[in-house]
């Protein structure tokens, strides 16, 4: 599956976010969530990388499919097509992912969402048993890979994050957030009852 050129950005991130000690770290975050590398995939958690730079925001989500369809092999009957269609869907506006501040003025741009579950039904149906065999396995750990770029005429008002996510995916049970502000960076856990995220 085709990576944009923004992991290379959340690739970054994780590099110099992942020193940032527990006093950096905000309060609702807990001390023994430590960063994890970008091939983890555990059932539950997403990863959530976000750079804002001037007036741009850079959004990137990573989960396991699990999360977000409630399965991870090739889709196999109509309700299965239908809920990776319904996925794609949510995760394709920005306001079901997170809500940013109003006075911040911020505008959805291009966005990109990958996974090997839409790669694996749009082949041909003319398959070995081995074949199946093989999809299975790739399957079992299939992710969905999101990225969203917004514009924000006032950048500045931006002190907050809250994560919308929770409530189209109950899938998710906590949010690893990494991110990078202006020249501040840092880390979180945010889970459904702890949406909040607020760059101090």
């Amino acid at each position: 599956m085709h990576m944009p050129t923004f992991i290379l950005i959340a690739a970054s991130l994780l590099m110099t976010v992942a020193p940032v000690s527990a006093a950096e770290k905000h309060d609702h975050s807990h001390d023994e969530d430590l960063p994890r590398d970008l091939g983890s995939h555990v059932h539950g958690e997403v990863l959530l990388n976000l750079v804002l730079e001037a007036n741009r925001l850079d959004v990137e989500m990573i989960s396991p499919a699990m999360n977000i369809t409630g399965f991870e092999h090739a889709p196999s009957t109509e309700e299965e097509q239908q809920a990776i269609k319904k996925a794609v869907a949510l995760l394709g506006d920005t306001g079901n992912l997170l809500a940013l501040p109003d006075a911040a003025l911020c505008e959805p741009g291009p966005a990109t969402i990958e996974t090997s579950l839409m790669d694996e039904h749009a082949g041909s149906h003319e398959e070995t048993a081995a074949d199946h065999e093989h999809d299975g396995e790739h399957a079992g750990h299939a992710e969905f890979h999101v990225t969203h770029r917004m514009e924000c005429e006032n950048a500045a008002a931006i002190d907050s994050i809250t994560l919308e996510l929770f409530r189209h995916f109950p899938g998710v049970e906590m949010v690893r957030v990494q991110w990078i502000h202006g020249q501040r960076q840092g880390a979180a856990v945010l889970e459904p009852d702890n949406r909040l995220l607020r760059f101090d």
